[in-house]
C-alpha cells in the first residue's frame, strides 16, 4: 500500500478500522461468551498495519526489497504478541474489554517498529 497510496490515507485508514474495532470487539462479547476469543483477529490486523506503516523509516535507515520488511515486521509482531514482555503482558491481565484487547497489539507493534528501526539504523543508518 505505501507504493500506491500516501502514508497519510494509510494511517487515516488504519485509525477509522481501530476504531471501528471497537464497536466490533464490543458487540462480539455476547457472541463468544469470552473475554480475548480467538475469532477476533481485528486486533492482529491493526497490529500488523501499524508494523507496515513503519515500513518509509525503515527504508531510509537501510535500503532493501520491500519484502525483508514485511517478513520481518509480521515476525516481530507476531513474537512480542505471543511472548507478551513488559508492559504487553501487563495490559493483557490488567485492562479490560475492547481496549485491552487492542491495547497489548498496539504496543506489541511498537515493540516491533522500535527493534526493526535499531536493527536497521546499526546495520546501515
Amino acid at each position: 500500500m505505501n507504493n500506491f497510496l500516501n502514508i497519510t490515507v494509510i494511517l487515516l485508514f488504519t485509525s477509522v478500522l481501530f476504531f471501528y474495532s471497537f464497536f466490533a470487539i464490543n458487540n462480539s462479547f455476547e457472541e463468544f461468551k469470552t473475554e480475548d476469543s480467538q475469532e477476533i483477529v481485528i486486533d492482529e490486523v491493526v497490529g500488523q498495519l501499524l508494523s507496515l506503516v513503519a515500513i518509509p523509516i525503515y527504508e531510509t535507515l537501510y535500503p532493501l526489497p520491500l519484502i525483508y520488511y514485511c517478513v520481518l515486521a509480521f515476525l516481530l509482531f507476531r513474537l512480542f504478541d505471543i511472548w507478551k514482555p513488559y508492559p504487553i503482558s501487563y495490559v493483557d491481565n490488567n485492562v479490560k474489554g475492547s481496549l485491552g484487547i487492542m491495547l497489548d497489539d498496539i504496543f506489541a507493534s511498537v515493540y516491533s517498529i522500535v527493534i526493526l528501526s535499531v536493527i536497521f539504523f546499526f546495520l546501515g543508518g
